[in-house]
């Protein structure tokens, strides 16, 4: 007896807007932005959606699954992925500006989740294995829009530990904030 599954809903223009773009053919969505807009849009995230979300690696808290089998279901179109990349400008050593795009940080809805592990138990405990060959399964984290151009880079340059400290200071003060709100309601 199969139901329809539960995917996050994409309707209000508000949603959209805060998601990005879809890739054609899964349920990924890309935004693109500063360091500052990430920790705006991980705070809008909790706002916007009735739901928690967890990181790729985090799912198997939930499903009893590897990674490679969630990389693997995300690519196919059967798990949402919500992708954040932060993007900087850059001069090339001919002088022209492109894009320099650090690896995103990317969401999936618990919700998902909980209704892909309920799916395992429907079918009497047998567990979704992932065999050898599937093991090098990876997320896309590169934006196919940007498979041939060469005015978009992708880096982990701007990664160093001054802009994480960053990140981590505006997401504690986002959450303080949301904190203060729900305490003021």
């Amino acid at each position: 007896m199969e139901t329809e599954f539960p995917y996050l809903q994409m309707t209000t223009p508000e949603r959209k807007k805060l998601v990005g773009k879809p890739d054609k053919g899964t349920r990924i969505y890309r935004r693109e932005g500063t360091y500052k807009e990430s920790g705006e849009w991980c705070v809008a995230m909790d706002e916007v959606f009735d739901d928690q979300f967890v990181s790729p690696g985090g799912v198997c808290m939930f499903v009893p699954v590897s990674r490679a089998a969630v990389h693997k279901r995300i690519n196919e179109g059967r798990l949402t992925a919500l992708f954040f990349h932060v993007v900087h400008d850059e001069r090339t050593f001919f002088g022209n500006v492109r894009k320099a795009k650090a690896t995103p940080f990317v969401f999936i809805p618990v919700s998902e989740c909980n209704a892909w592990a309920k799916e395992i138990e429907e079918k009497r405990g047998q567990v979704e294995t992932i065999g050898r060959s599937d093991a090098s399964q990876e997320l896309p984290v590169k934006d196919p829009k940007d498979r041939k151009s060469r005015k978009v880079r992708y880096t982990e340059k701007y990664l160093d530990m001054e802009t994480r400290e960053f990140i981590r200071r505006e997401i504690e003060e986002a959450m303080k904030e949301k904190a203060q709100k729900d305490k003021e309601r």
